[in-house]
């Protein structure tokens, strides 16, 4: 199996080399890239959100810098596309709120489905915690959480990705573990891993 280079230096000679590049790196790519969307929209729409992210990507590979990293871009286009469904979700949410006559509007406008790590895939009530205290954080700072404490990115590729300072990712991130904290005390170890 060809080994796919998520960083190519050297700008390709014409358009069809640039497809075939994109190409072999979204065949790659796929799976990383559906289980990111999976952790930053929940399960249903995941599948859409990476599949638009690709198609954005593909749309826009003329402007691509080959210099940089073709991971990075495309995990940029799909956290932005992501954060405007949740921004989007949340707004329709709050206005579904505002009209229902009945009950009190549903807790947790975010991220429904989002199960958690791998590692808390066993323990159930350790993932409902973290579902609940992941939904109560603003979408950039779950966005910030997740691409560095699920992904495990360094702060700069975190930056990089949501086009913030490192100064502002780190911000978000102590924000967003404060929250975390309070009700996910394991949150607590990966405080200590900042940078």
């Amino acid at each position: 199996m060809e080994q796919v280079s998520a960083s190519v230096n050297t700008a390709p000679v014409d358009r069809a080399e640039a497809l075939a590049r994109f190409e072999r790196f979204a065949a790659a790519e796929a799976g990383s890239l559906l289980w990111l969307a999976k952790r930053l929209v929940g399960e249903a729409d995941a599948q859409d959100l990476a599949q638009d992210a690709l198609l954005k990507a593909y749309r826009g590979l003329d402007r691509f810098r080959w210099e940089a990293s073709l991971k990075s871009w495309v995990r940029r286009i799909l956290v932005n596309e992501g954060l405007k469904r949740l921004r989007r979700r949340q707004l329709s949410e709050r206005v579904k709120g505002a009209f229902r006559s009945g009950g009190p509007r549903p807790e947790g406008m975010g991220l429904s489905e989002w199960a958690g790590p791998d590692e808390l895939a066993g323990q159930a009530e350790q993932a409902r915690t973290l579902d609940r205290a992941m939904q109560r954080l603003s979408p950039r700072q779950r966005a910030v959480v997740v691409l560095r404490h699920v992904e495990g990115l360094p702060v700069a590729e975190v930056a990089e990705t949501l086009g913030l300072g490192p100064g502002t990712v780190k911000t978000h991130l102590v924000r967003a573990l404060r929250q975390l904290r309070a009700v996910w005390p394991e949150a607590e170890e990966a405080g200590d891993e900042q940078s």
